[in-house]
């Protein structure tokens, strides 16, 4: 708006022009002109012309900055129009026919605005509704201020649909012509301004996902940006994390909220909001859609083609080839006006037609969905057929699944049909993560259909049961079935695989073992086969043995219900997890491309892992952050414990210590599998703060519960961590211990990372330079840029590792953004006579990471512990960075950092 303000400003012309759509920011650019211009010693006056043509005071605009609230909306003052200059401009009877008398009302006007010494304003909103007359004396007003002391601006809104629209264009057209005006066409926001506005509303930057939700549904209409965030603010659909704001799917907009938009509309007329209500439904179904409209109404032709005219004139509809609504969001506002009855009834109406062949619509989706809110008013035979073939399609969103899904099962007549529907409908919020939807889906199943479904389905349907139960934290029922030894209603508690998947939720893979123990590879079902199998290697690979989990990658030919691709997708997730948990990068991609699966097929948190494996730190940081904003109900398993160690070792390393605990927060609530593993996303934490007792405190514990558990997954990663506090603080006894084991640990499960850090320990512990050599040829075959950075790092600083090692770790940690450990590596770098690339570029991060713990409320003394430096130097620094930046406190500085200002 800036822009705008200035070349209004100084545009030398009698008048200047502000034109836009509806809720463009007119009347906020007239407010903001008008505190500018009366900050700056002018007297300003401001008039609005109402939809009658009528002249009013305006007191217009908000707070500077704030969109136009369109028509309907509360107008408070931006700058005060207390003149009387407003009596005389507006309607002079006769003008327009007689330019006499448009000229004399101009003179009159032109007095009162000029009547005193300095300069004047007088600014004009709203001046499409201006009638003939009015726009007479506007026109001969323009004439009369040219190169006097005063700014004439009036505010258009386009397209015109006042009854002197036509007029209106050609006045102006003259005077253009005789060059006196300057036009200023407010524009839409771009996504770099909305997303300053979600900032300034949430004070939270909006991801990706978000901000284009936002940018298709109001294409940038203030207004409309505005209204969205409300809508789904209240709709509890924006939730923040860190700083960022992540859009929730699957809740319904507030049934209270009152859109400015709905207003406006509402206030053309009864007919105009019935039939804008009833398009924002139909839309797609194009030319039909005028008949569809009289028909399901009941309303004369005539008077819907009215309404629909009038509709396009003021620019709700747009009328091509069919019709569609300009901005999308007020589409969805209508549509979220209908009643229930209404719904129905018009989509009832616009389906028959559509399967009669009279009309024709432009999104199957949309069809689908008015199949749904038709209900029983269609055949019901069809509507089933149709709604669970478009279930079933490629590509379906999981949300609108669910819901056509949930209206297929009110249209089966059958009790057979309607367990398989109801079946189906369970699954599908299963994988939605809607647990309460799934569970009352699974118990009435299981309670009133499990004699209508094949025993696979039956034993599914238990376990997405159980899943449901710990995603709504209920562990009773979860523990009770684990250890239950009476039967239970269904026969789900006598049968192993189901209690062994219970002891799998609660963290038992000792239990999951034993249930387990026999071949299940013969079980009467499927879902027995497969859930085994996936469980008997996922508690082997927890405890040591990698044979399983070689053995199933391996023969993925044999892996059971493959040809369903759920199922398959389900497997591989599994084992992909097993893989990455075990930081396997390497066996996963092999996986996932013999498998031909692409990234985006895996979970979120799986995805979070291999990305921060492979590098892709921004990634994996998004992933994690949306899986937490999003209240994902499976934070419980394996992979959201391996994704928050990988993800806060990252942020560890970028210096974002404030966001790493909130990580491990969120995942300890969730009492997940493998929780021990989340002791050495601690004790990174604290060895980053310099408390090394802290951090060894942490991984003894992770030591101890593993071993109580007989688990051995993370032990590799534990030990190696305590090896190095241990040399840190001149622990020989324990640094060799920690060797010792690691040895022990390689002997048992020889994957990679423990090869890796064993050789590692033993050269650093022993000054092995073989072990050294061989550590360096694993680490650099595994390319992953963290692990390889702070192993190269090690290497060196125990002096088993060329100084010139070094610069390849800075390199590497540059990749992954880890600002912190790069300040950490340049003094090791300056204590080895290595050179530091980049003086600009250091300078630059050392301010960063100063700002962002700075940010987090460490203290001087916390500060100069976690940049290894004096707590003098961290005060001269501080000060350079508040003098430059200009933020006065760290609160300020807090602030600016969470949302991206800094």
């Amino acid at each position: 708006m800036d822009t705008e303000l200035a070349a209004a400003r100084s545009s030398g012309k009698p008048l200047v022009t502000i034109s836009g759509p509806a809720g463009i920011g007119r009347t906020a650019f007239l407010g903001e002109l008008g505190a500018q211009l009366a900050a700056g010693g002018v007297r300003v006056s401001g008039i609005r012309f109402t939809r009658a043509g009528i002249a009013v005071p305006a007191m217009l605009g908000a707070e500077p900055g704030t969109p136009d609230r369109g028509a309907g909306g509360s107008r408070s003052a931006g700058f005060a129009g207390t003149d009387s200059a407003w009596v005389a401009v507006g309607h002079a009877a006769g003008a327009a026919q007689d330019p006499r008398i448009g000229r004399r009302a101009a003179m009159a006007a032109a007095a009162a605005i000029l009547r005193a010494d300095g300069e004047s304003a007088l600014l004009v909103d709203d001046i499409q509704w201006a009638d003939r007359d009015s726009l007479a004396v506007l026109e001969s007003l323009a004439r009369l201020l040219t190169n006097a002391s005063a700014m004439f601006c009036c505010a258009i809104r386009t397209p015109g649909a006042g009854p002197a629209a036509a007029e209106g264009r050609t006045r102006l057209g003259r005077l253009r012509q005789e060059g006196l005006v300057h036009s200023v066409r407010l524009r839409p926001w771009t996504a770099a301004e909305i997303s300053r506005r979600v900032v300034k509303l949430t004070e939270a930057v909006p991801d990706r996902e978000l901000l284009d939700r936002l940018l298709r549904g109001s294409r940038g209409i203030p207004l409309a940006v505005d209204e969205s965030v409300e809508r789904l603010c209240r709709a509890g659909s924006i939730h923040t994390i860190s700083g960022r704001a992540y859009l929730v799917p699957g809740q319904a907009p507030p049934s209270r909220f009152t859109s400015r938009f709905g207003v406006a509309v509402r206030g053309l007329g009864s007919h105009a909001w019935t039939v804008a209500k009833a398009v924002a439904l139909i839309a797609p179904l194009g030319e039909a859609v005028p008949a569809l409209v009289s028909d399901a109404l009941g309303m004369s032709r005539t008077d819907s083609v009215a309404a629909l005219d009038l509709l396009c004139r003021e620019g709700v509809l747009h009328r091509g080839r069919g019709w569609r609504f300009p901005l999308p969001y007020g589409e969805s506002v209508l549509a979220a006006q209908l009643g229930p009855f209404e719904r129905r009834q018009l989509a009832g109406s616009a389906v028959r037609a559509v399967w009669a062949g009279s009309a024709r619509c432009s999104d199957p989706d949309r069809l689908a969905d008015l199949v749904a809110d038709a209900g029983r008013l269609v055949d019901c035979r069809q509507a089933l057929g149709a709604l669970l073939e478009h279930a079933a399609a490629d590509g379906s969103e999981a949300e609108r699944a669910v819901r056509w899904l949930a209206a297929a099962v009110e249209l089966t007549e059958d009790r057979a049909t309607r367990a398989a529907v109801l079946y189906r409908h369970a699954v599908a919020c299963h994988r939605a993560d809607r647990p309460e939807q799934s569970l009352r889906g699974a118990e009435l199943l299981l309670a009133d259909f499990a004699d209508a479904l094949a025993e696979d389905e039956i034993q599914e349907v238990r376990l997405i049961r159980l899943c449901a139960w710990r995603s709504m934290g209920e562990l009773d029922p979860v523990g009770a079935i684990a250890g239950q030894s009476a039967p239970a209603p269904d026969g789900a508690g006598t049968h192993p695989v189901v209690k062994a998947y219970a002891g799998s939720l609660l963290d038992r893979w000792d239990l999951v073992s034993d249930l387990l123990a026999g071949d299940y590879r013969h079980a009467e079902d499927a879902m027995s086969v497969m859930t085994s199998s996936l469980l008997k290697t996922l508690a082997a690979v927890w405890t040591g043995d990698l044979a399983p989990l070689e053995s199933a990658v391996a023969v993925r030919s044999e892996w059971p219900l493959r040809h369903i691709e759920r199922h398959r997708v389900r497997q591989i997730g599994a084992y992909a997890t097993a893989l990455l948990v075990i930081g396997d990068l390497g066996g996963t991609e092999k996986l996932l491309a013999d498998e031909n699966l692409p990234a985006s097929g895996l979970s979120p948190a799986v995805r979070a892992m291999r990305a921060a494996l492979r590098g892709e730190a921004g990634l994996a940081v998004e992933l994690a952050r949306r899986r937490i904003a999003q209240g994902a109900n499976r934070n419980y398993h394996a992979a959201s414990t391996g994704m928050h160690l990988l993800v806060v070792s990252l942020l560890v390393a970028q210096g974002k210590l404030a966001e790493a605990r909130d990580h491990l927060a969120v995942a300890r609530a969730a009492s997940p599998q493998l929780a021990y593993l989340l002791d050495i996303a601690d004790a990174r934490i604290d060895q980053a703060l310099g408390e090394s007792e802290g951090a060894m405190a942490w991984l003894e514990h992770c030591i101890a519960d593993a071993g109580e558990r007989r688990l051995a997954t993370g032990a590799d990663v534990a030990w190696a961590e305590l090896a190095q506090l241990a040399l840190e603080s001149s622990d020989r006894w324990l640094a060799r211990r920690s060797c010792a084991e690691l040895e022990k640990i390689v002997a048992r499960m020889p994957t990679s990372r423990a090869v890796v850090l064993a050789r590692l320990v033993r050269a650093t512990v022993h000054h092995d330079r073989a072990a050294a050599a061989e550590c360096l040829a694993v680490v650099r075959e595994r390319g992953q840029p963290l692990e390889s950075a702070v192993v190269l790092e090690r290497l060196v600083r125990n002096g088993v590792g060329h100084p010139r090692l070094l610069s390849e770790a800075y390199a590497r940690y540059g990749e992954v953004d880890a600002l912190l450990y790069r300040a950490w590596l340049r003094n090791v770098m300056r204590e080895h006579g290595v050179a530091v690339p980049g003086r600009q570029e250091t300078l630059v991060e050392n301010e960063r990471v100063l700002a962002m713990l700075a940010a987090e409320g460490l203290s001087n003394k916390q500060l100069a512990t976690a940049l290894r430096t004096s707590e003098k130097s961290v005060e001269g620094r501080l000060s350079r960075l508040f003098l430059r930046t200009g933020y006065r406190s760290r609160i300020e500085l807090s602030g600016a950092m969470l949302t991206g200002r800094f």
